[in-house]
């Protein structure tokens, strides 16, 4: 098995996995806490 290989696929799947997670939190924050980014941009 070629390392290179696994190395790309874990650091993909880490690029996906974080990915995943900050569009969860963002809209976790938009949708339920009610927290808006463009009331801060705003200021």
């Amino acid at each position: 098995m070629d390392p290179n290989k696994s190395t790309r696929g874990t650091i993909y799947a880490w690029a996906i996995g974080l990915n995943i997670l900050a569009w969860g939190g963002y809209l976790y924050l938009t949708q339920v806490m009610g927290f808006d980014f463009e009331m801060i941009n705003a200021h």
